[in-house]
């Protein structure tokens, strides 16, 4: 081939290879985008982390920052096992002690129940920092050691990997560990979809360096946890197994749903029985511990404990 020939084939293809690198090097920088769902994919209540470690960052629990990512998603359901459940105690006693109005209808059975637990945390992956959890935390963050933390906060190279663990609440079973990383430079490219998705939470994640770089973390940990959850065929509630229900009163159980027929065994106040969900009238079918079958009947028998 003629050398002039290749030269020019060759430069165009250098625009190409040059173009699909910068494609690619745009790509990687695109900011979160946090995922949206038409309806929620689970009812969750957030636990507190055991190592309190956004207080040596001077920032608030990252529980806020949770709610609000799951709230403009739209894809969890969060109840709040905390202050508003402590405040709904305080309510139902007034109604129990005949202080609220007639019609408040404030009782029991109308709390809803938690699906999952998810844990918000974070780690470090710097092999110089401390040995233990927090020191692993912050120095994975700030790139040194503790003691180096606030001095190294303007100067160090700022980089966060968070988790949040999704546990079954009925079976405490631990289903999923969701992943997300960030550092300081995705804070230029990832700014406006942070604000967008998470507005002025407060509590330094969204008006600090490392307050944004941790939230930019927890928001690709958040997509990944609920891709997980979407892609779940199960329903929590049906796979954790029978409920226990507890004898009220010393009852017997029948071999056949009527009064008359034979007993199986009898039954004294607090003992377990497992019901099978077939029903005739006000008879359930159930089983006691040891896998026995019979009847009872429904009204001696209490889904809570005495």
């Amino acid at each position: 081939m003629n050398p002039g020939i290749a030269r020019l084939l060759i430069i165009p293809a250098l625009f190409v290879l040059a173009g699909t690198a910068s494609a690619q090097s745009n790509r990687k920088n695109q900011p979160p985008e946090l995922l949206r769902c038409d309806q929620p994919v689970g009812t969750v209540a957030i636990e507190e982390p055991e190592i309190r470690w956004w207080d040596a960052f001077g920032l608030g629990n990252p529980e806020a920052l949770i709610k609000m990512l799951a709230s403009r998603s739209g894809c969890l359901r969060v109840v709040d096992r905390g202050r508003a459940l402590a405040m709904r105690v305080g309510e139902r006693d007034l109604a129990d002690s005949g202080e609220l109005r007639r019609g408040s209808n404030v009782g029991k059975g109308q709390i809803l129940a938690a699906d999952y637990a998810i844990i918000p945390d974070i780690v470090g992956s710097d092999e110089n920092s401390g040995g233990s959890a927090v020191g692993g935390a912050i120095g994975g963050l700030v790139g040194g050691r503790v003691g180096g933390l606030i001095g190294g906060l303007k100067t160090k190279r700022l980089e966060a990997q968070t988790l949040i663990t999704l546990v079954d609440m009925r079976t405490t079973e631990q289903m999923y560990v969701a992943e997300g990383n960030a550092k300081k430079t995705d804070i230029s490219f990832g700014g406006g979809g942070l604000v967008g998705a998470i507005g002025a939470v407060g509590g330094g994640y969204s008006d600090t360096e490392i307050g944004k770089v941790i939230s930019i973390a927890y928001m690709h940990a958040f997509n990944d946890l609920v891709g997980y959850m979407q892609g779940l065929d199960r329903n929590a509630s049906d796979e954790a197994g029978i409920q226990a229900y507890t004898v009220s009163k010393p009852t017997a159980l029948k071999r056949t749903p009527v009064a008359s027929s034979g007993t199986v065994r009898e039954f004294e106040v607090g003992d377990l029985v497992y019901p099978t969900g077939v029903k005739e009238g006000t008879w359930w079918e159930v089983e006691d511990e040891n896998g026995n079958p019979g009847w009872v009947s429904s009204t001696d028998i209490t889904p809570r404990g005495l």
